[in-house]
């Protein structure tokens, strides 16, 4: 999944500290013309060698295919509600749900409402 800083927007994607007023991010993903066209819309808000966070929101019954991540996840659900499918087994999770996992567990997120979450990517050191 490919983010991409707010156009026009000076943010930088790293920083010894960085602030994020998420309501106001999502806003805007719902201003731009992805969400407006019911398609899904993200922003990378930080993005270094050791983490990356991005702002993802999906439309009801939007899904990330089956994929990968090649190094540990986490899923943090701000709003609506998501289905979480691995090999393993199937989670429900609404507002106030984290979901995690190892490097290289194949899986597949489907919005099965309006859904507005945080991917947070650990990176590894060094890269």
């Amino acid at each position: 999944m490919a983010g991409r800083p707010q156009p026009g927007s000076e943010r930088p994607m790293r920083g010894p500290l960085q602030v994020f007023d998420l309501d106001a991010e999502v806003h805007r993903l719902r201003e731009e013309p992805e969400w407006r066209e019911r398609r899904r819309n993200s922003i990378t808000l930080r993005k270094t060698e050791g983490m990356s966070i991005v702002l993802l929101a999906m439309p009801a019954g939007d899904r990330l295919e089956e994929h990968a991540a090649a190094n540990p996840i986490s899923l943090s659900v701000r709003e609506g509600r998501i289905r979480f499918t691995t090999p393993e087994g199937e989670a429900e999770a609404g507002p106030g749900t984290l979901l995690a996992c190892d490097a290289g567990v194949r899986h597949v997120v489907e919005a099965t409402e309006d859904a507005v979450c945080v991917l947070t990517v650990a990176g590894e050191r060094g890269r």
